[in-house]
């Protein structure tokens, strides 16, 4: 091989005297010890050609880059969990070999993985802890809803709650049950808490034989699934005492969620210091989605001395601190204090605020602290923003203060002003405030885009949700685009937003999801 390489380099050293117009008159004892000096180049070079085939490619895609208004491309490639190519099919096509896994997105639209800058994570995944059956009416709506939750709920966990009216006639049997919740048990009380219906994985988790005393029986003697007394009572012992406080299950309720979402970024202003919580899923292998958690601005000395590694690739960050003004002048003194210690520790501070006084005291604090610690890239954050004086509007732009804002959640709202906002340049990110309502992108957009003379267009709605948001959290440079160089985390759409009528835009669904290279939500027969 070596030799191989030895004559291919002193033909090419020839061609060169020939292109210089004279002889190649070097030493051959010189010529070996250049050649060797080129080797390592040349193994290169073959190292390359070996490993130049992408893991993954999106071909036949309508990809909205989000690096400007009109950059939109037909596929791209992904290495390892890297974007490395973004164009043509022609050129993608060029990077896939024996073991490229393809993605044929059909003309759909792809975007880059929405990032949720205002979520309550642990509450997401406790919301489906209990089911609300009060308003169902017939066995096939019962049956739809908990198939919904079966899809997101770690395999073991109980499917509680019900209130449904006693009524035969709206209850699936038992075998119907069974077959959509062969991993779950369920156990669902009636309205007035006399009765409850359960699957064969609490009878057997009970030790409940089907001929017990409180089991009721059809025609034919078989189980229904309704038990009462001493049955019920049996059941009801075996569901964990710790079921709203298991936090590993409830986290990866949330972040299946999250995924069958296309959210592949969330922002975690519940303060409850999750870290650990999110660290074991993911060593585990069930974080679906990158989470940047933060602690209460009170806790900021601890968050100070236990920082993670800030890993360009990491799945967990911290950083930032949360907290709360109502508007009391009372309250601005000591909020003054703890932002100024905290931001002098360079951590990020970001504070609710809803109302005229509650946003004016707190962007005075923020931009005292920029005069007392002097000037840095701090990226402090009013969440919410909501109902803030006309007049103090432009302050966030003159300072650089984030609008960190939920369309959904103050939907239609003219005391939104994220329109206004986003005109004067100011920093706005979009998130959504779940479990507060529904996590949902796509309803966080179709009001930013419907929001009467505060609307926005699809694109600068879609960047809010996007780099907008990755630039909440510091993280622009490596995510929130598709672009060479990004993480290569995506979401295929089933429709295209930026064409459809603004207001289905709700209505569209999310066909596949790719955090990190890896497809984590996949609607079957979706691709």
């Amino acid at each position: 091989m070596i030799s191989l390489v030895i004559i291919r380099l002193r033909s090419w050293f020839q061609s060169c005297a020939k292109n210089w117009n004279h002889e190649l008159t070097l030493k051959p004892t010189t010529q070996i010890l250049i050649l060797c000096s080129l080797l390592p180049l040349f193994h290169f070079q073959l190292s390359a050609q070996k490993t130049s085939f992408a893991d993954l490619v999106v071909i036949n895609a309508k990809v909205r880059t989000i690096t400007a208004s009109d950059s939109i491309a037909e596929a791209f490639a992904v290495s390892g969990n890297r974007i490395t190519a973004v164009g043509t099919n022609k050129l993608v096509r060029t990077l896939i070999g024996p073991s490229t896994r393809v993605l044929d997105a059909k003309g759909k639209l792809v975007l880059p993985g929405f990032n949720d800058a205002h979520v309550h994570f642990m509450p997401i995944g406790n919301s489906f802890s209990s089911i609300d059956l009060r308003y169902v009416t017939t066995a096939n709506e019962m049956m739809s809803r908990i198939s919904r939750y079966v899809r997101f709920l770690p395999k073991g966990r109980w499917i509680l709650g019900g209130h449904f009216k006693n009524e035969d006639s709206q209850l699936p049997d038992r075998k119907s049950l069974d077959a959509v919740t062969s991993e779950n048990p369920v156990f669902l009380y009636t309205a007035d808490n006399t009765k409850a219906f359960a699957n064969s994985i609490a009878f057997r988790l009970a030790n409940l034989k089907d001929d017990s005393s409180g089991v009721e029986r059809d025609l034919a003697n078989e189980p229904t699934g309704i038990v009462r007394g001493i049955a019920l009572r049996k059941i009801a012992d075996s569901v964990p005492a710790d079921h709203i406080r298991n936090w590993l299950e409830v986290g990866e309720t949330a972040t299946n969620y999250a995924a069958s979402l296309g959210v592949t970024s969330v922002q975690d202003m519940h303060s409850d210091d999750s870290r650990n919580v999110y660290l074991e899923l993911q060593r585990q292998g069930k974080l679906k989605t990158r989470v940047f958690d933060c602690l209460p601005l009170r806790d900021w000395k601890k968050l100070r001395a236990s920082r993670l590694p800030d890993g360009h690739d990491a799945m967990v960050t911290d950083g930032c601190l949360k907290s709360f003004s109502d508007g009391d002048e009372a309250g601005r003194a000591p909020l003054l204090r703890d932002v100024t210690a905290a931001d002098a520790a360079k951590l990020q501070i970001m504070i609710h605020a809803i109302g005229r006084d509650a946003n004016r005291i707190v962007l005075d604090v923020f931009e005292n602290v920029a005069k007392i610690n002097g000037p840095r890239d701090r990226r402090l954050r009013v969440e919410h923003a909501h109902k803030v004086r006309d007049e103090d509007l432009h302050r966030f732009s003159r300072s650089q203060i984030l609008a960190s804002m939920q369309p959904f959640l103050f939907d239609r709202s003219p005391d939104s002003r994220f329109g206004t906002l986003m005109k004067q340049n100011a920093p706005v990110a979009f998130g959504s405030d779940a479990a507060m309502v529904d996590m949902n992108p796509l309803l966080g957009i179709e009001s930013a885009v419907n929001a009467g003379s505060e609307s926005v267009s699809v694109y600068n709605a879609v960047r809010a949700y996007t780099i907008g948001s990755a630039f909440a959290e510091f993280r622009e440079k490596e995510k929130g685009t598709i672009e060479v160089g990004k993480l290569a985390d995506f979401v295929i759409l089933s429709d295209d937003i930026f064409t459809i009528d603004r207001k289905a835009i709700r209505n569209v669904s999310v066909l596949t999801t790719v955090v990190d290279g890896k497809i984590v939500f996949q609607e079957i027969k979706s691709l």
